[in-house]
C-alpha cells in the first residue's frame, strides 16, 4: 500500500509496438481513424484526430471522459422543463470546476490517460510504424489538479496491474501486441547498487565519480535518452575499475597518465585490467568482453539514431554486478 504523493515513476505505464505496414500517410489516417474510434467507444476524448487535407500529428492524446456531475434539483428540473440543460462533454473538460469534480470521482485505477506516439521505422526487410504508448492513471492526475492528503491510500500494485490489462485489452481491439513492456521506469530501474557498495565507492573520488555516471545514466535512461545514458554507463564502468585499481593495487592509471608515465587509458584496456585475479565473475567479465566487440556497432548507431533500450539496460545491469562484486 502506498500513501501520499504518488511517484510518476511507479505508476504511469509504457509499452512499445510495432504497426507493420507500408508508411504513407494514408495508411497513418486510417490507423489513427481507428484508433479515434475505438478510443471514443471506450470513453475517452481527443483534440488530435485526424481530419481531411490536415497534415497529421504524429502524437494522439486521449483524455477520459469524466463522470457527470452531480445534478441539483433545480438543473433537473430546466431539463424537464426546456432546452439547455442537456449535458456538454467538452463542457465537463473545459470548466475547471467540472472537470475536477468528475475527476474526483473517477476511480483511482483508472486509466485516465493514453498518449500514443508514431515512429516511421524503415528496415532491410520490413518497414512500419513504431508506436510508443504511455498510460496515465487517474491516481496520478489526481495527485497533480487536486489535493490529496497526506494519508490518502493507495494500492499501487492493484493500480499498475489495472492499467497494464486495459492498455492491452484496448489495443488488443485492433490486435497488437506489445513488443517491449507494459513496464513502469521503476520497474525497469529496479536493480540498485546495495548499500555497502554504496559506502565503500564513496570514500574516494573515483567512487563517487562512478556513482555521479550512474546516477545521470539512471535519469537519461528514465527520459529515454539512450545515447546520454550509455554514454554515462560506460563512464561508470571505467570509473569503477581506477577506483578498484587504486584500491588494490595501489596503482593511480590517472595520475599516471597525467604524469605521462603511460599513453591513453582505453575501455578495452580497463576491462582488460580484470581478467586476471579479480572478484569479478566469469560472467561480468564475459558481458565486458562483448561490450568491447560492440564498441564499433554503438557508435555506428550513434550516428545513425539507433540504438535499442535492452543494450543501454545490459550495460546498466553489468555496471551494478561488476561494482558489488569489486566491493
Amino acid at each position: 500500500m502506498g500513501s501520499g504523493q504518488p511517484n510518476s515513476e511507479e505508476f504511469i505505464v509504457k509499452a512499445k509496438y510495432f504497426l507493420p505496414l507500408e508508411p504513407t500517410e494514408e495508411n497513418l489516417r486510417q490507423i489513427q481513424t481507428r484508433f479515434t474510434k475505438i478510443l471514443r467507444e471506450e470513453g475517452y476524448i481527443t483534440d488530435d484526430a485526424p481530419l481531411p487535407y490536415v497534415t497529421l500529428d504524429r502524437t494522439m492524446e486521449f483524455v477520459k471522459i469524466p463522470p457527470e456531475p452531480k445534478k441539483s434539483r433545480w438543473d433537473k428540473l430546466k431539463e424537464k422543463i426546456g432546452p439547455g440543460g442537456s449535458d456538454d462533454i467538452r463542457e465537463r473538460l473545459t470548466d475547471t470546476q467540472k472537470f475536477l469534480s468528475g475527476l474526483e470521482r473517477v476511480a483511482d485505477d483508472i486509466p485516465f490517460r493514453f498518449v500514443f506516439r508514431f515512429k516511421t521505422f524503415h528496415g532491410d526487410e520490413v518497414e512500419g510504424y513504431d508506436l510508443f504508448v504511455e498510460v496515465t492513471p487517474a491516481l496520478l492526475q489526481k495527485s497533480r489538479q487536486l489535493r490529496l492528503s497526506e494519508n490518502y491510500s493507495y494500492n499501487t500494485d492493484n493500480i499498475v496491474d489495472r492499467n497494464k490489462r486495459e492498455l492491452q485489452r484496448i489495443l488488443g481491439r485492433l490486435e497488437l501486441e506489445p513488443i517491449q513492456g507494459p513496464y513502469t521506469e521503476a520497474e525497469t530501474l529496479d536493480t540498485r547498487l546495495s548499500e555497502t557498495t554504496i559506502d565503500q565507492l564513496e570514500e574516494h573520488s573515483y567512487g563517487k565519480t562512478a556513482l555521479k555516471y550512474i546516477n545521470e545514466g539512471d535519469q537519461s535512461l528514465r527520459r529515454g535518452l539512450l545515447h546520454a545514458a550509455l554514454s554515462c554507463y560506460i563512464q561508470g564502468i571505467e570509473w569503477t575499475i581506477l577506483y578498484y585499481k587504486i584500491q588494490q593495487d595501489d596503482e593511480d592509471l590517472v595520475e599516471e597518465q597525467q604524469n605521462g608515465e603511460i599513453g591513453p587509458v582505453y575501455f578495452s584496456d580497463l576491462t582488460e585490467e580484470l581478467e586476471e585475479d579479480t572478484p569479478a565473475s566469469q560472467k561480468t567479465i564475459s558481458k565486458l568482453s562483448n561490450f568491447n566487440q560492440a564498441e564499433r556497432r554503438w557508435m555506428a548507431h550513434h550516428k545513425s539514431g539507433e540504438l535499442q533500450r535492452q543494450d543501454v539496460e545490459n550495460v546498466r545491469s553489468t555496471l551494478l554486478r561488476l561494482s558489488d562484486e569489486l566491493f
